[in-house]
């Protein structure tokens, strides 16, 4: 594993668009979805809303093991790409889990808990009807390879949980 996990944590908490990879009877699927991390423990924690009619989520088991990613934006610059790979499971969270998972997302989008509370069009009204019928979810990475061609090309260090 590798010691600075502070440089996991640090790239984590500046990120907010986790990418699921997933498969299923059509083949290989992924979808995008705004992410908040709980990084009290050494193995960090990705809470994510969805539908549990999506497509990824549908796909999943109690014992699917999924990858995931998640990049900085690209800026015109190859040796800046920094982003994570990253192998794990997706569980939905318990009813009593869910206050903790309401204090961190909506801290960190307070915006999406603006539309839920206080729709101020009729589109916002149908987003949040959509934000109100997701579950609440959870991906713990088992491993994840960080890239960093900023350090070095092709620069990666690694982490097992």
């Amino acid at each position: 594993m590798a010691s600075d996990i502070s440089l996991l944590q640090n790239f984590l908490q500046n990120q907010s668009v986790l990418t699921l990879a997933t498969i299923d009877t059509d083949g290989p699927w992924s979808a995008p979805v705004l992410y908040a991390a709980d990084l009290l423990k050494e193995q960090p924690s990705l809470y994510f809303l969805s539908s549990a009619a999506s497509r990824h989520i549908k796909s999943l088991s109690e014992s699917s093991v999924i990858a995931a990613s998640i990049y900085a934006p690209y800026l015109d610059d190859w040796q800046a790409i920094k982003g994570l790979q990253m192998q794990g499971q997706v569980v939905k969270l318990a009813n009593n889990q869910k206050e903790q998972f309401e204090a961190l997302y909506f801290n960190r989008f307070p915006e999406i808990l603006r539309i839920i509370d206080r729709p101020s069009s009729q589109q916002e009204e149908k987003i949040a009807s959509a934000f109100e019928k997701s579950g609440y979810f959870v991906f713990s990475p088992t491993y994840i390879r960080i890239t960093d061609n900023s350090d070095s090309f092709a620069n990666r260090k690694e982490w097992h949980f």
